[in-house]
């Protein structure tokens, strides 16, 4: 059993971003507004990121900066989600915002508690990626099902509904 789970931890990092790029390629064909944007905003802010780190020597980074940059980012991409959730004609992008944000406020509990497991910090840092990922490719196939069926759709709200809305 031990050998699986280093396995998996030797290859979890290439087959997610795998994953990603060819959930981004189908997205990119099929998807709508949202789903387009939701897989950029993933892509942009937790694939491409990686890569400069993996090139550098991240043991010669200091882990505090190290600790910063992946906050900032996640940060940017936190606000970037809600702000397509808010405006998507989908429900599903509110999962994809809430899972953003537990990673968030894992890295605050990280700066403010001192004595946090290192196995909780990183299933509660990294696991929402994976939860993202799952949510994104699931939105993307109901959106699919949902324009087969019915046909083209609205992809964004309007706005809110006013007070007419609340007399009716």
């Amino acid at each position: 059993m031990g050998e699986l789970l280093d396995l998996f931890n030797a290859y979890r990092v290439a087959a997610q971003h795998i994953a990603a790029l060819l959930l981004a390629a189908a997205i990119w064909r099929w998807g709508g507004g949202p789903e387009r944007l939701l897989i950029g905003i993933f892509v942009g802010t937790m694939v491409l990121p990686v890569y400069p780190f993996m090139w550098l020597d991240v043991a010669m980074i200091d882990p505090d900066l190290l600790f910063q940059v992946w906050f900032v980012i996640d940060m940017i991409a936190a606000g970037l989600f809600i702000v397509v959730a808010l405006n998507a004609n989908r429900n599903y992008p509110l999962w994809i915002a809430g899972f953003q944000v537990v990673a968030l406020v894992a890295f605050v509990v990280q700066a403010l508690v001192d004595a946090v497991s290192p196995l909780a910090a990183a299933i509660l840092t990294i696991g929402p990626s994976y939860a993202i990922l799952v949510v994104l490719a699931a939105g993307f196939v109901r959106h699919r099902l949902r324009q087969r069926r019915f046909g083209a759709y609205r992809e964004w709200r309007l706005g809110p509904p006013g007070q007419r809305w609340l007399r009716n």
